[in-house]
């Protein structure tokens, strides 16, 4: 365990929670320390003893964010300048761990400035927003929300006491060995229950070949958004992204959409990339209930309480053989490769199954085939995605591209 003193960064907004944010630069300090205030706040200028005050984290954006009535459009400057000044931060070594108080506003900024570190930087919030939908601060990523059970508004028996244990958990943190990275020996898969049986027989093999395998659940931001981001600093020396589906929903406007990131960083990074239509044809949608008349009408399956799945139509599989297609062309030759397995994508895709539909599959299929151009080698298997000769087959593709990589 690594004892050397840390440099700590606060967010706080000064101008609400000047008094909270001192006693927690306090706490932290005890702990041997080093501990920087960013102001976040936007009513009032910065006190004494901030490192980096309003001003500076407003930079060019000053005028435009006192004079603004509204805290969404000055919010959302103060996030640029924020986010910039992390990112300086942390690549000059001025940054081992990073804390924020606040309320909803003051939650959204600094969480917003903690998805521009890297996974293992320590990072905490204390706020009353971890006590309800999470997902728009935590993003899938390894930002703590800490429930300080009443606001953070004052200082009281409860709120010092929750600081101080916010403090304590950050110096934990900070003292830990930092994230290893095994980029030489971890390969990153994605998984949904329906492609399960492929995924277990591709990690048995690959741990058999002494690989260590990360297993992302494809549900949208926690799952095929941090697998990218992963990739793209470095973790992995391929990837086996066995269930894309996450794509369907970009095109059919399911609930794990994450925008036009996925299918891009491992041909990016130049890694070996093994891309399967894994439950391509599913669009995830949410409970019964929240479905449109639209959606209602065409073929569904529950796969639980909380998630109906709706078959993507031959036109919407045409345009995801587009998109494979569009973010796969400029691969490097040799180091990304589809792999289709042509009697179906999921457990539910398969004859006698609801979503068995070779037509519209069929459709995929020959764009993908027919239209990726030479540098990115399309093969079409006459198996199920969850056949254990599928898996081998991927694995084996895999192998042969690990072999030929260059590090």
């Amino acid at each position: 365990m690594e004892n050397r003193q840390k440099t700590i960064i606060l967010c706080c907004t000064m101008d609400t929670k000047s008094n909270e944010g001192l006693f927690l630069k306090k706490e932290l300090e005890a702990f041997g320390h080093q501990v920087h205030i960013i102001d976040m706040g936007m009513k009032k200028p910065s006190p004494p003893g901030v490192f980096i005050t309003q001003a500076q984290v407003a930079g060019p954006y000053y005028e435009q964010i006192v004079s603004s009535n509204v805290r969404s459009e000055a919010s959302a400057y103060m996030v640029m300048g924020l986010k910039n000044i992390v990112r300086q931060l942390y690549a000059d070594g001025k940054l081992d761990g990073i804390m924020a108080i606040g309320g909803s506003g003051g939650t959204t900024m600094a969480s917003a400035a903690m998805h521009e570190l890297p996974l293992g930087v320590p990072k905490i919030v204390v706020t009353t927003m971890a006590s309800g939908n999470t997902l728009p601060y935590v993003q899938g990523e390894d930002v703590l929300l800490l429930n300080p059970v009443v606001d953070i508004q004052n200082l009281n028996f409860l709120t010092e006491h929750i600081l101080r244990q916010a403090a304590a958990i950050m110096n934990g943190m900070i003292c830990c060995p930092p994230l290893e990275r095994k980029a030489k020996k971890a390969i990153a898969i994605t998984c949904f229950g329906v492609t399960t049986p492929c995924v277990d027989r591709c990690t048995e093999l690959l741990q058999k070949e002494g690989y260590e395998v990360l297993i992302f659940h494809a549900r949208g931001t926690s799952g095929g958004k941090i697998m990218e981001k992963m990739i793209a600093e470095g973790h992995f020396c391929a990837a086996l992204d066995i269930t894309t589906t996450e794509l369907a929903d970009e095109v059919a406007g399911g609930i794990y959409s994450v925008g036009s990131r996925r299918l891009r960083e491992a041909p990016a990074l130049g890694i070996p990339y093994v891309v399967v239509p894994g439950a391509l044809e599913m669009v995830n949608l949410g409970s019964e209930e929240t479905l449109q008349p639209a959606q209602k009408a065409r073929t569904l399956y529950y796969h639980s309480p909380s998630s109906v799945k709706m078959r993507a139509s031959g036109a919407e599989m045409k345009e995801l053989g587009e998109i494979f297609i569009q973010r796969l062309q400029h691969s490097r030759p040799g180091m990304t490769k589809v792999i289709i397995p042509a009697k179906g994508f999921s457990s539910v895709n398969m004859p006698g199954k609801v979503f068995w539909d070779p037509e519209a599959d069929r459709i995929f299929i020959n764009e993908v085939k027919y239209k990726m151009p030479d540098n990115v080698p399309v093969m079409v298997q006459d198996a199920h995605v969850n056949d254990q000769a599928f898996a081998d087959v991927l694995v084996r593709e895999l192998l042969r591209m690990l072999s030929r990589a260059k590090y």
